[in-house]
């Protein structure tokens, strides 16, 4: 009998990673039509059937990348954090706590002011299907920049209150922005005073 050859661990890597490619370029369609969707008729008027019309797959196809229509504002929500608080971490990792937790709030708000019509579109829905008040990612992020700098904070300050207090009063304001017509405030402006007065207080 001839003796067994082991294949090399890589021998399967550009078919796979090809496959995996087009897979994520698949998902990628799936996941933009359906942001089209939600600004164009609504969150709740759009069904999977019109996700999957409008990305050219089948419906069990759209199942496969998103098994829920929430998993969508999921999604929406976690490329968003991404953006703000990793793309950004060579560029605050010198700062203070505030000049990161600053930097922070002012890319969010970037990323809101110019997708303006998008985001008064989701974050209606964001706000009611995702429980934001039960562990939410956001929180997370935030209390983990906290801990981080701990040192910066007073003795006896937890960082994952001041976290949570952050991720709805961030939540809060951006609900209280959106809508049709002028901005009532300077979004970056009002993310800004946000950080000051967690970190500063409001009593004298």
């Amino acid at each position: 009998m001839p003796a067994h050859r082991a294949v090399p661990a890589d021998a399967a890597g550009p078919t796979e990673t090809a496959r995996a490619r087009r897979r994520g370029q698949r998902r990628d369609r799936v996941f933009e039509a359906a942001i089209e969707l939600f600004v164009e008729q609504g969150y709740e008027s759009t069904t999977m059937e019109d996700i999957a019309v409008r990305a050219d797959v089948a419906r069990t196809s759209v199942f496969n990348y998103f098994e829920r229509k929430s998993a969508f504002l999921d999604e929406w929500s976690a490329r968003r954090r991404k953006r703000a608080f990793h793309a950004l971490a060579p560029t605050t990792a010198d700062g203070s706590l505030r000049d990161e937790l600053c930097a922070i709030m002012q890319e969010l708000a970037t990323i809101s002011a110019t997708s303006r019509r998008e985001t008064t579109a989701l974050i209606g829905a964001a706000v009611v299907a995702l429980d934001l008040l039960d562990d939410h990612p956001l929180t997370h992020e935030f209390t983990s920049v906290l801990d981080r700098r701990r040192a910066e904070l007073r003795p006896g300050v937890e960082p994952a209150l001041v976290g949570m207090t952050m991720a709805t009063s961030y939540f809060a304001i951006v609900r209280a922005w959106i809508g049709p017509g002028r901005p009532p405030f300077d979004l970056r402006e009002r993310l800004v005073d946000l950080v000051d007065l967690l970190l500063r207080g409001a009593a004298r």
